[in-house]
């Protein structure tokens, strides 16, 4: 823990004095014959109220736009796809991969998130388990409202009543693909990790969310890649995902104005969404 806090604040240090590049959360993309801008929106999947709120001042540039894009359309995935994508299959169980310690740590955490036992969740991946976790190490429930949305279904949501055109940038095919890139004794390692983060400090999560209210995305990301994720991992999750949206909104915003709404981390740095746009010969700046 103390070298994983050494390397965060390492990060941070070279981030904040050599290369504050990315600290906005909302960015226009024009040119390469565009006639009319579109927009990119950074999100963080939680019902926070402190984080929909920041989302207020992006709402006129969605209703400028004509369509609206995020990660994963919700209503175009089908609930048994899903499910069936999160289940590890026959012969495998949480119970097995975990010591009984860290099995009954878990279960105490999955009641206070979900209200079930963690047994009802034994054949599900552990990387599912593990997003339940992170939200708990974030803090997020400053001002929640019980049955709130989370950021990215709120925008949906919003651009639904607007009657905009709705899609996903991705399928639920890809996205559960890029989960399952670990093994699952591998993901429920890295669960075991997550938890015991959770009880040795909570500062970590704060931060990631100060960070973003601050709309600093470079010490988002820094954080965030002093982490101890396996690289297989990242790059399933991060590094691949963000050339395939890119792509997806490339083609998208030339056929007419979008507001796309993606993860806060898929925005900054040499590989993420705002680089490989521009590297197609948009210009893509912050909006203020």
């Amino acid at each position: 823990m103390i070298v994983r806090y050494l390397l965060s604040s390492l990060f941070l240090f070279v981030i904040s004095f050599c290369s504050a590049q990315y600290n906005a959360l909302l960015w226009e993309i024009s040119g390469n014959g565009l006639k009319n801008p579109s927009y990119l929106f950074g999100t963080m999947h939680t019902t926070d109220s402190r984080i929909i709120k920041k989302s207020e001042p992006a709402l006129p540039y969605l209703k400028k736009c004509k369509a609206f894009a995020m990660e994963l359309d919700p209503e175009a995935v089908m609930p048994t796809e899903l499910i069936s994508g999160l289940m590890m299959g026959k012969g495998y169980s949480l119970k097995k991969m975990v010591t009984p310690e860290d099995y009954a740590l878990l279960d105490s955490l999955v009641k206070l998130e979900m209200g079930v036992p963690l047994q009802l969740l034994d054949n599900v991946a552990p990387v599912f388990i593990a997003t339940i976790i992170q939200q708990t190490n974030m803090g997020l429930s400053n001002g929640d409202e019980k049955g709130a949305p989370a950021l990215d279904i709120y925008l949906h949501q919003e651009a639904k009543k607007q009657k905009k055109k709705l899609f996903g940038l991705e399928t639920a095919a890809e996205q559960l693909t890029a989960l399952n890139s670990l093994s699952f004794q591998e993901q429920a390692d890295l669960l075991v990790e997550n938890l015991h983060e959770v009880f040795e400090d909570n500062n970590e999560g704060l931060k990631l969310v100060e960070f973003y209210l601050s709309e600093n995305l470079d010490s988002l990301l820094a954080m965030n890649d002093a982490t101890e994720m396996p690289k297989v991992f990242y790059e399933a999750l991060i590094t691949q995902r963000n050339v395939r949206m890119a792509d997806r909104i490339a083609k998208h915003v030339k056929k007419e104005t979008t507001f796309i709404a993606i993860g806060a981390l898929h925005l900054p740095a040499a590989d993420g969404v705002v680089a490989l746009l521009r590297q197609k010969g948009f210009e893509v700046k912050a909006v203020k």
